[in-house]
């Protein structure tokens, strides 16, 4: 059982240090608040460090799901007038994730010893983003914490619904993929050369399709460890180009112009844009401050730097739709309704409209996408296998029978 050092505060305010036994953080946490202390830090020892790093790798990262329901958990017990440290240490007891369980401990812990809930929050990045602990900061400045968590919780599942139906539209497809591969490989290493053994021992000329599946299956049964070489060489190549400057904005720029899903990845980060920068908006964050979560928000590296001119443009007195009108990335309807909004003082308004109209633009495109690559594959996959079919069949139509050989 690992070992825990802990740093509190008694009932009179003096500060006290020790050490305890037990399997988790939230356990010492826990026992402390019960002998009527306050913890201040605790954390493992440096073997316990290790278990516990280690116990968090084989347990697996927090899902958004338990993202979500801490954040509706702790709305409501908020807005039940239920203190913060004591809504806090109420969910550690109620999150069925150990990861999450740990992370709020700390958390409740930090908030006891003086820290406000964003800057709690903030010191664990890897589950509580820029934009969450943001969004969260304002609703502690506004008095709206509530409200904010359960916009944070909608925001986080309506991310959750659209990453669902990507990977629900491309289930069909890989499916299809893996399918077509299986039955290629069983054709090229079963089948085929049990029929090669035959055409061997034909005495007469092979027809063009044959010949040509012969060398390909002689290619791949001398030369595979260069097969195999070239791609990982080839991988490794394309992965140290992907991660220089030159290589990302040459992959982020192509990705804009592969057809219909360089629509599809446009519309996907101008939702994105809209969603995170109305959000933030809307809860009070200053607009710089929400461009630059948006920013860091954004996959793309050309957004991301038309996002850096729109910031620079309001340093200098200009507004966002004068920097985003010259933008060759967001569309033209885009660029006027958010003019609209700062004329009118509802920009948030705006970019929430804006991002829930382009979210249901993504999903008929994702639809639309699947619906192409469904008979595209299937063609491809026809076609491979008919052309083996036929290259095994050929020799035996066209068979001489004047002439010597046997089948």
């Amino acid at each position: 059982m690992p070992n825990f050092t802990y740093k509190a505060k008694d009932a009179k305010g003096e500060a006290i240090h020790g050490s305890m036994e037990a399997e988790s953080q939230a356990i010492v946490i826990n026992r402390l608040q019960s002998m009527g202390y306050f913890p201040l830090l605790v954390h493992a020892e440096v073997t316990g460090k290790r278990i516990s790093t280690l116990s968090k790798f084989l347990r697996g990262r927090v899902r958004n799901s338990d993202i979500s329901a801490f954040n509706r958990q702790l709305a409501d017990l908020i807005s039940a007038g239920i203190p913060l440290v004591k809504a806090l240490a109420i969910i550690v007891n109620q999150t069925p994730s150990e990861n999450l369980r740990e992370i709020i401990s700390t958390v409740s812990g930090d908030v006891q010893g003086g820290d406000t809930l964003a800057s709690a929050l903030s010191k664990h990045p890897a589950v509580f983003s820029k934009l969450y602990c943001a969004m969260v900061r304002a609703g502690e400045t506004g008095g709206m914490l509530d409200s904010i968590l359960e916009r944070l919780a909608d925001f986080s599942e309506m991310e959750d619904e659209i990453r669902n139906k990507i990977k629900s539209a491309m289930i069909y497809p890989v499916v299809m993929i893996v399918a077509g591969l299986t039955a290629i490989t069983i054709l090229m290493t079963v089948v085929i050369p049990k029929i090669m053994s035959i055409f061997k021992d034909m005495d007469q000329a092979l027809p063009v399709p044959t010949q040509i599946l012969i060398s390909i299956m002689n290619f791949l049964g001398n030369r595979w460890y260069l097969i195999i070489g070239g791609a990982l060489l080839g991988c490794g190549v394309i992965y140290q180009f992907l991660h220089t400057e030159e290589g990302r904005a040459f992959w982020h720029r192509t990705q804009l112009r592969i057809p219909i899903l360089g629509d599809v990845i446009l519309k996907r980060e101008v939702a994105r844009f809209a969603r995170t920068l109305g959000s933030l908006l809307k809860n009070g964050v200053s607009i710089l401050s929400s461009l630059e979560i948006t920013r860091e928000v954004m996959s793309n590296n050309l957004v991301k730097e038309e996002i850096l001119k729109v910031s620079e443009n309001i340093t200098q007195g200009s507004g966002i739709a004068a920097p985003l009108k010259g933008s060759k990335i967001f569309p033209p309807l885009v660029v006027n309704m958010v003019a609209i909004g700062e004329e009118t003082g509802r920009l948030h308004d705006v970019l929430l409209r804006i991002a829930s109209s382009y979210e249901v633009q993504v999903e008929r495109s994702i639809k639309t996408l699947t619906s192409l690559i469904e008979p595209m594959i299937i063609l491809f996959m026809g076609l491979v296998v008919m052309f083996v079919v036929v290259s095994m069949l050929l020799p035996i139509f066209t068979l001489d029978p004047t002439q010597g050989g046997t089948v």
